[in-house]
């Protein structure tokens, strides 16, 4: 409708302006500028009555457009990587990223930005929409800073997991650590979780990965001890403190304060599990060979040649080797162990941390005791600290310490032996 008002207005001018020759008169009546006037003036001339119409705005020629023939090899990509047809795409993802760095890999030319192949994607109906649930903001979180690798490692499981196999069903378990920073990851699987296989893998990844500054996990029992004995510290704990490792347990129930580790978990299980084992071996294997491809053919989205001169966490790795920290020449755990088979290791001078939220008594619980804090300190969190040297424990609030307590557990404290 504005269209046609819009048609009817310039032809009227046009008309005025044959009929009198006054281009003034011709402009006042419609109460248009004189270079409106000129404008459809000239289009009249040359194109006649078609010409007082709109023309379309959409460009002729878009010189950014991806070509065809790139919007196709990618599409046929993507779905090569769905079906896991060659060995390379078996742990492979399907994203953007991933398509992105194949290509460059084969050695195509003139790629398209990672955001407009996720637009040719989408075109295509070949990705989903991703709800995000987004919480609102609360107190004040005590993280640990990360700035380099070795700073900050979390570690995680995944289980129980079944396998059906010509001898049955096979339960196990799959323990992944990684280095926040470097995304540097190791993973063991066991048919338990309980406490030395835990210990095990452990001592696995810091001779894979070097040792850390600050180790972080959640409440499992095998990692926390359960708190069956109020001044007891589990065999993890100790296990940290050997080796000069400032161990933090994050707050009950908050599984995404340990958010690196649990995306990892999502795309060990997407990538690995997908394939048929039969065995416990067989989920080894298949993990080991993730591994391979996660570290030096999968480009991580955390790291940017820019800032670390590499993609690939493995790379990074072996880069920084000589500056990390990492476990004394042959040690094992296994002169650890008493009589019974049982791990027996001794408490040396550290700290271990439990992240808590004050509860509406102003009271935490870590270890299997209670501490009474502050009331007005309800729903904010705060970091009681444990120095095994000074048999304290330190309650920080915003980094300041605001109460003490005792904490007389039992036996010698020895020296850290890293």
């Amino acid at each position: 409708m504005k269209e046609r008002c819009e048609y009817e207005i310039r032809l009227k001018a046009i008309r005025i302006y044959e009929e009198t020759g006054r281009f003034g008169h011709a402009v006042e009546s419609v109460h248009r500028s004189r270079g409106w006037l000129c404008k459809w003036l000239r289009r009249y001339r040359k194109f006649g009555l078609d010409g007082l119409r709109d023309q379309s705005r959409v460009p002729k020629h878009i010189p950014h457009q991806t070509p065809e023939s790139l919007v196709r090899k990618i599409l046929a990509l993507r779905d090569e990587l769905a079906a896991h047809k060659t060995r390379r795409a078996a742990f492979a993802g399907i994203g953007a990223e991933t398509i992105h760095y194949e290509l460059h890999d084969r050695g195509v030319r003139h790629l398209p930005v990672i955001s407009t192949i996720e637009k040719i994607l989408a075109r295509a109906g070949k990705t989903k929409k991703v709800k995000v649930k987004r919480t609102p903001g609360g107190p004040p979180y005590p993280y640990v800073r990360a700035r380099k690798m070795g700073d900050l490692q979390q570690t995680d499981l995944v289980g129980p997991r079944y396998l059906r196999g010509p001898r049955g069903i096979t339960r196990f378990y799959s323990f992944h650590t990684i280095d926040v920073v470097g995304q540097t990851v190791s993973a063991s699987q066991f048919p338990d979780k309980q406490t030395i296989s835990l210990c095990r893998h452990l001592v696995d990844s810091w001779r894979f990965m070097g040792l850390p500054r600050v180790a972080q996990m959640d409440n499992e029992m095998s990692a926390s001890g359960g708190g069956r004995y109020r001044y007891s510290l589990s065999q993890v704990i100790r296990l940290h403190l050997l080796f000069g490792i400032h161990l933090v347990f994050i707050p009950k129930g908050e599984p995404g304060r340990n958010a690196t580790v649990e995306s990892f978990n999502n795309t060990w299980q997407m990538r690995v599990l997908r394939h048929r084992c039969a065995n416990l071996r067989a989920v080894r294997r298949c993990s080991d060979r993730f591994l391979e491809y996660y570290h030096v053919r999968k480009p991580s989205r955390s790291l940017t040649v820019a800032d670390h001169g590499t993609r690939f966490p493995g790379v990074l790795r072996d880069q920084l080797w000589a500056t990390l920290r990492h476990l004394p020449i042959g040690f094992t755990i296994d002169p650890y162990f008493d009589a019974r088979g049982h791990p027996a290791l001794p408490i040396a001078k550290g700290l271990v941390s439990w992240v808590r939220k004050v509860d509406a008594h102003g009271c935490i619980e870590f270890n299997g005791a209670e501490y009474f804090i502050r009331r007005k300190l309800e729903r904010q969190y705060v970091m009681a600290t444990l120095s095994t040297y000074h048999r304290r424990v330190f309650i920080k609030y915003e980094g300041k310490v605001i109460k003490t307590f005792p904490f007389p557990f039992v036996g010698k404290v020895v020296d850290p032996i890293a």
